[in-house]
């Protein structure tokens, strides 16, 4: 019936709203942690994009600190140059040394360099013939008089016996042809040592200075000691191009943020590199507290929905118990007078109600007898399990209620009402007619049932007088029938008797 479905729709509104509270918590949790990770999102680009700044600026540093010593290299290389040149014959090194022309923090020696390629002086000592004239830092000078000053790549010096980097200028004789060079041999680690600092740095920073023609001048990375020579790490093959980034070092695996700047005049590169992990620790800490801040938030929410949950289901089940017990028959649980009269009126009012709706009134025979012999206890249990068949056979095809005592009302809606009516009518009859066996005896209850169809013009009080008349009408009928069958019994015996 619409009336049914219309209550059972009201209970699924009431089950919507009440699925609006997780889904309101799920919504809440969702907007704080995408929050949460919208805002940490952002931390962490804020700090890698700090920490580029951070780098550029150090390579900025130390591309200055390079050139200084370079600078430095070359302005030794000219004065020697010069001197020498000069006074080829009466040059001594010696005494440039002595008057602190050659400091020691800046170069780590000072070699004179004949055309033969054979050393003539230095600052070391040295004994024999020390040849020179397979080294590139020679014989870039000999075959070409427009060179400058020539950085090398990292060699061990074959007066020092030391790893050092060569700066060298060519000297000329008086007619301009080849005279020999001057080498400034350079410690590669003072590089970076001279820049190296951990308060900028920090425990894994990374300053290199590198030639762009694919080898490594000097190397420093943390509190490990500078390293000179080698090849170029084919990772650092992005930064020649792109100058930044971030790379996993080959040498020591830790990622970090890079920036470079070139010395174009030299083909050098120097790059700066800030730890990735040393740079976002202070994040990881950060994030570490939001994340646990959401998680407690998380969990006293769900508590809390849990808790608003529980109490709403024991409001809604305490509001659906006491819906329950205003419309039911506590004896029989079906319908009570007043549902019942409300499910009809519904029913009634409804559109093309008129030749659709029916009722069927039921009334017990010789009930008060069977309270009056047997108990109201036992009167009330048989009129327990005649409900209980009664709600059976109507079942879904309409409503079933208790007006009081011993009579009992059905609703039916459906087109042909008259004939659905008739069938159910008869289903009952044969249902409640049925034999009740109780505590060892047995008991037939008939019933007098009233079938009324709604009339144009008729209203709910109309049916239900009309399906009352023709129940009294059937019970009539009934005792009339019984009555005769009673008469015919005892003519019956009468004669037996006679003829006896």
């Amino acid at each position: 019936m619409d009336s049914f479905r219309s209550g059972v729709d009201g209970r699924r509104a009431r089950l919507r709203a009440f699925a609006l509270i997780p889904v309101l918590t799920l919504l809440v949790l969702c907007v704080l942690w995408v929050t949460i990770l919208v805002r940490l999102h952002i931390e962490k680009a804020t700090v890698l994009r700090d920490t580029h700044d951070a780098a550029r600026t150090l390579a900025r540093s130390l591309k200055s600190h390079t050139l200084k010593t370079i600078h430095d290299v070359d302005t030794i290389a000219l004065l020697i140059k010069y001197g020498y040149e000069t006074s080829p014959q009466n040059f001594d090194l010696a005494r440039y040394q002595a008057y602190g022309l050659i400091t020691a923090d800046t170069a780590l020696q000072v070699t004179l360099v004949g055309a033969d390629g054979h050393v003539l002086d230095s600052t070391l000592p040295f004994s024999g013939v020390v040849d020179l004239s397979d080294r590139e830092h020679f014989r870039v000078h000999q075959s070409n008089p427009n060179v400058g000053l020539f950085v090398s790549r990292p060699v061990i010096g074959r007066v020092s016996k030391q790893w050092s980097v060569q700066g060298t200028r060519r000297i000329d004789r008086p007619d301009g042809s080849f005279g020999g060079v001057v080498v400034i041999s350079e410690n590669p680690a003072y590089l970076t040592d001279g820049f190296y600092n951990s308060a900028a740095l920090g425990q894994h920073g990374l300053i290199t200075v590198i030639s762009r023609h694919g080898f490594t001048l000097s190397r420093r990375a943390g509190e490990a000691p500078s390293t000179a020579g080698g090849p170029l790490p084919d990772s650092y093959n992005g930064i020649l191009r792109s100058r930044d980034g971030i790379v996993v070092d080959p040498v020591d695996h830790v990622e970090r943020i890079v920036a470079s700047q070139t010395i174009d005049r030299y083909g050098l590169m120097v790059v700066a590199g800030l730890s990735v992990d040393e740079a976002l620790d202070d994040y990881y800490r950060m994030r570490q507290v939001y994340v646990s801040m959401a998680a407690a938030i998380s969990v006293i929410l769900i508590g809390f929905a849990a808790w608003i949950m529980a109490l709403v289901s024991k409001l809604l089940h305490g509001k659906e118990e006491l819906r329950r017990l205003s419309e039911t028959d506590r004896l029989t649980g079906l319908f009570n007078r007043r549902r019942i009269e409300d499910l009809l009126n519904h029913a009634v009012a409804a559109p093309r109600a008129s030749g659709n709706v029916a009722v069927i009134f039921v009334d017990l025979d010789n009930f008060k007898q069977l309270n009056d012999t047997c108990g109201h206890q036992r009167g009330d249990a048989v009129l327990t399990l005649l409900a209980g068949r009664l709600r059976t056979i109507v079942g879904d095809r309409g409503a079933t209620g208790r007006l009081g005592g011993d009579e009992f009302l059905v609703v039916l809606e459906a087109e042909d009402a008259w004939d659905a009516a008739a069938e159910t009518a008869a289903d009952i009859e044969q249902a409640l007619a049925m034999p009740i066996d109780m505590q060892d005896e047995r008991f037939v209850m008939r019933a007098s049932l009233g079938i009324a169809v709604l009339a144009p013009g008729d209203n709910a009080d109309d049916l239900v007088r009309k399906a009352d008349q023709a129940m009294y009408e059937a019970k009539e009928r009934s005792r009339a029938h019984h009555a005769q069958a009673s008469r015919a019994s005892r003519g019956v015996a009468t004669e037996d008797a006679g003829a006896a």
